[in-house]
């Protein structure tokens, strides 16, 4: 298994919050994914967890292979748990194992009128089960990712028209599937 070492410096942060003398500390250690599998290129964040204290909370991301941002609620696994770490004077590093979120789905296709095929300028809304989305602008084209394992509705609504914003699909994905689907839409009366 191939290790990928992430290495923190939290010394600056450090500084301002203590007056007493400056200690350095360091957080290492692997990114997996959910199998146990470690992963590169990987990014971690540190969210410090108190002003008086050297204690973080850390979480990894890979948007690159779908591993998107878990504090994001659309994302989000509601089984995932950020790794604590607390630094001290007695313990300045420490060594950790950050567990990647569920990986995301990807959909993919088009927008167009249904009657002409032309591509559309379209607003594209995705909301889950519990209320939590995103939206993008397409201009035709459309990629996007969805989280995995989750009931998500499209919505559509034709940019520059009077029609309302309207459920196109319900879909659920695996994680790590790409679907394509293009969409048909009456274009509404301006």
């Amino acid at each position: 298994m191939k290790q990928l070492l992430f290495l923190i410096v939290v010394s600056g942060t450090l500084l301002a919050q203590s007056p007493a003398k400056h200690v350095p500390g360091q957080i290492k250690g692997t990114v997996i994914d959910q199998n146990g599998s470690a992963v590169s290129f990987a990014t971690v964040y540190a969210v410090s967890q108190g002003l008086t204290l050297r204690s973080y909370r850390l979480y990894a991301r890979n948007d690159a292979d779908g591993y998107l941002n878990p504090l994001d609620a659309f994302y989000a696994d509601g089984e995932y748990r950020p790794v604590e770490v607390a630094l001290s004077r007695e313990h300045p590093s420490a060594a950790v194992t950050v567990k990647l979120g569920k990986q995301a789905a990807v959909i993919s296709g088009k927008i167009i009128d249904a009657k002409s095929g032309t591509p559309l300028k379209a607003y594209l809304g995705l909301l889950d089960e519990e209320g939590n989305g995103h939206s993008v602008v397409v201009d035709g084209d459309y990629s996007v990712v969805v989280p995995s394992e989750r009931n998500v509705t499209s919505m559509v609504t034709v940019l520059g028209t009077r029609r309302p914003l309207v459920p196109v699909s319900q879909f659920r994905l695996e994680p790590g599937q790409r679907v394509f689907m293009d969409i048909p839409i009456s274009a509404a009366e301006k």
